[in-house]
Protein backbone atom coordinates (compact mmCIF):
# COMPACT_ATOMS: atom_id res chain seq x y z
CA UNK A 1 0.00 0.00 0.00
CA UNK A 2 1.76 3.21 -1.32
CA UNK A 3 5.14 1.51 -1.22
CA UNK A 4 4.64 -0.07 2.10
CA UNK A 5 3.92 -3.77 1.09
CA UNK A 6 4.16 -6.29 3.32
CA UNK A 7 4.26 -3.46 5.90
CA UNK A 8 0.70 -1.84 6.11
CA UNK A 9 -2.13 -4.66 5.40
CA UNK A 10 -4.63 -2.30 3.45
CA UNK A 11 -7.30 -1.58 6.06
CA UNK A 12 -6.93 1.74 8.04
CA UNK A 13 -9.45 4.21 9.58
CA UNK A 14 -9.45 8.10 8.20
CA UNK A 15 -6.57 9.28 6.05
CA UNK A 16 -2.66 8.89 6.78
CA UNK A 17 -0.60 11.63 8.38
CA UNK A 18 2.92 12.62 8.44
CA UNK A 19 3.10 10.90 12.05
CA UNK A 20 1.40 7.59 10.38
CA UNK A 21 3.97 7.55 7.26
CA UNK A 22 6.68 7.76 10.04
CA UNK A 23 5.45 4.44 11.65
CA UNK A 24 5.19 3.02 8.27
CA UNK A 25 8.44 4.34 7.74
CA UNK A 26 9.86 3.11 11.09
CA UNK A 27 8.51 -0.43 10.46
CA UNK A 28 9.77 -0.90 6.98
CA UNK A 29 12.88 -0.36 8.35
CA UNK A 30 13.02 -2.61 11.12
CA UNK A 31 10.77 -5.30 8.66
CA UNK A 32 8.00 -5.07 11.20
CA UNK A 33 4.05 -4.80 10.46
CA UNK A 34 1.26 -3.34 11.69
CA UNK A 35 -0.78 -5.79 12.35
CA UNK A 36 -4.20 -3.58 12.81
CA UNK A 37 -4.07 -2.98 9.09
CA UNK A 38 -4.20 -6.99 8.23
CA UNK A 39 -7.62 -7.37 9.35
CA UNK A 40 -11.07 -6.02 7.84
CA UNK A 41 -12.84 -4.58 10.90
CA UNK A 42 -15.67 -2.26 11.43
CA UNK A 43 -14.21 -1.07 14.39
CA UNK A 44 -10.96 0.62 13.89
CA UNK A 45 -11.18 3.60 16.21
CA UNK A 46 -8.96 3.47 18.93
CA UNK A 47 -9.23 6.81 20.27
CA UNK A 48 -12.48 9.01 20.85
CA UNK A 49 -12.08 12.96 22.00
CA UNK A 50 -14.53 15.55 21.80
CA UNK A 51 -16.01 14.14 18.69
CA UNK A 52 -12.69 13.66 17.19
CA UNK A 53 -11.78 9.52 16.37
CA UNK A 54 -9.03 8.44 14.87
CA UNK A 55 -6.83 4.88 15.06
CA UNK A 56 -3.53 6.01 16.71
CA UNK A 57 -2.81 2.66 18.71
CA UNK A 58 -0.98 0.19 17.14
CA UNK A 59 0.11 -3.60 17.74
CA UNK A 60 3.56 -4.11 15.59
CA UNK A 61 5.07 -7.40 14.85
CA UNK A 62 8.06 -9.04 12.90
CA UNK A 63 7.00 -9.48 9.47
CA UNK A 64 7.93 -13.30 10.20
CA UNK A 65 5.75 -13.64 12.93
CA UNK A 66 2.81 -12.22 10.99
CA UNK A 67 1.85 -15.60 10.50
CA UNK A 68 0.86 -16.45 13.75
CA UNK A 69 -1.27 -13.64 14.17
CA UNK A 70 -5.35 -14.82 14.52
CA UNK A 71 -7.03 -11.48 15.16
CA UNK A 72 -6.17 -7.72 16.37
CA UNK A 73 -9.01 -6.22 17.70
CA UNK A 74 -10.16 -2.93 19.21
CA UNK A 75 -12.11 -3.30 22.72
CA UNK A 76 -14.03 -0.03 23.56
CA UNK A 77 -14.30 0.95 26.96
CA UNK A 78 -15.18 4.14 28.60
CA UNK A 79 -11.73 6.14 28.20
CA UNK A 80 -10.59 8.15 25.47
CA UNK A 81 -8.42 5.09 24.35
CA UNK A 82 -9.43 1.38 23.36
CA UNK A 83 -7.70 -1.82 24.39
CA UNK A 84 -6.35 -3.48 21.40
CA UNK A 85 -5.79 -6.88 21.32
CA UNK A 86 -3.48 -9.39 19.67
CA UNK A 87 -5.14 -13.21 19.05
CA UNK A 88 -2.46 -15.39 18.47
CA UNK A 89 -2.08 -18.93 17.32
CA UNK A 90 -0.57 -20.42 19.51
CA UNK A 91 -0.40 -23.80 17.80
CA UNK A 92 1.54 -22.90 15.38
CA UNK A 93 4.13 -21.04 17.88
CA UNK A 94 7.05 -24.10 18.08
CA UNK A 95 8.86 -24.06 22.16
CA UNK A 96 12.45 -23.09 21.02
CA UNK A 97 14.57 -25.39 23.95
CA UNK A 98 17.94 -24.68 23.92
CA UNK A 99 20.89 -26.73 25.65
CA UNK A 100 23.64 -25.00 26.37
CA UNK A 101 26.95 -26.81 25.83
CA UNK A 102 28.50 -26.19 29.38
CA UNK A 103 32.01 -25.92 29.57
CA UNK A 104 33.67 -27.50 32.97
CA UNK A 105 37.41 -27.57 33.78
CA UNK A 106 38.29 -30.83 35.66
CA UNK A 107 40.42 -29.44 38.39
CA UNK A 108 38.92 -32.64 40.58
CA UNK A 109 41.53 -34.26 39.08
CA UNK A 110 43.79 -32.31 41.38
CA UNK A 111 42.81 -34.64 44.30
CA UNK A 112 45.20 -36.72 42.97
CA UNK A 113 48.61 -37.49 44.08
CA UNK A 114 49.87 -37.89 40.39
CA UNK A 115 47.72 -35.16 38.88
CA UNK A 116 48.72 -32.65 41.52
CA UNK A 117 52.38 -33.58 41.16
CA UNK A 118 52.19 -32.87 37.68
CA UNK A 119 50.37 -29.44 37.85
CA UNK A 120 53.01 -28.25 40.47
CA UNK A 121 55.79 -29.41 38.07
CA UNK A 122 54.20 -27.88 35.57
CA UNK A 123 53.86 -24.28 37.55
CA UNK A 124 56.85 -24.30 38.09
CA UNK A 125 58.30 -24.59 35.00
CA UNK A 126 55.72 -22.38 33.41
CA UNK A 127 55.97 -19.28 36.14
CA UNK A 128 59.06 -17.10 36.48
CA UNK A 129 59.50 -15.04 39.24
CA UNK A 130 62.51 -13.05 37.07
CA UNK A 131 59.46 -11.31 35.30
CA UNK A 132 58.48 -7.56 35.65
CA UNK A 133 54.44 -8.69 35.70
CA UNK A 134 54.66 -11.32 37.86
CA UNK A 135 50.64 -11.41 37.92
CA UNK A 136 50.26 -12.09 34.67
CA UNK A 137 53.00 -14.17 34.63
CA UNK A 138 51.46 -16.56 37.70
CA UNK A 139 48.02 -16.61 36.19
CA UNK A 140 48.82 -17.82 32.84
CA UNK A 141 51.06 -20.52 34.41
CA UNK A 142 48.35 -21.60 36.65
CA UNK A 143 45.91 -21.61 33.93
CA UNK A 144 48.35 -23.01 31.42
CA UNK A 145 49.27 -25.57 33.48
CA UNK A 146 45.51 -26.36 34.75
CA UNK A 147 44.60 -26.79 31.04
CA UNK A 148 47.31 -29.31 30.36
CA UNK A 149 46.87 -31.45 33.50
CA UNK A 150 43.40 -31.38 34.10
CA UNK A 151 41.87 -30.37 30.60
CA UNK A 152 38.09 -29.60 30.07
CA UNK A 153 34.72 -31.26 29.68
CA UNK A 154 32.36 -30.27 27.48
CA UNK A 155 28.99 -31.56 27.93
CA UNK A 156 25.45 -30.20 28.88
CA UNK A 157 23.03 -30.84 31.84
CA UNK A 158 19.95 -32.55 31.16
CA UNK A 159 18.62 -32.07 34.81
CA UNK A 160 19.39 -28.56 35.04
CA UNK A 161 21.40 -25.75 35.18
CA UNK A 162 22.66 -26.04 38.57
CA UNK A 163 25.51 -27.79 40.42
CA UNK A 164 23.21 -28.98 43.32
CA UNK A 165 21.14 -31.04 41.23
CA UNK A 166 20.81 -34.51 41.47
CA UNK A 167 18.77 -37.89 41.65
CA UNK A 168 17.67 -36.68 45.02
CA UNK A 169 16.08 -33.58 44.29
Amino acid sequence: MDGFDGVHGGYRFGERNVEGRMLLEFCDEKDLCVANTWFKKKRKVTFSAGGNQSEIDFVLVDKNSRKFLRDVKVIPGELQHCLVVADIDTKKLRKVVRRVAVERRMVWKLKEEEARAKFEERVEELVSVDTPDMWSCFKEGVLKAREEVCGKKKGRRDRGDTWWWNEEV
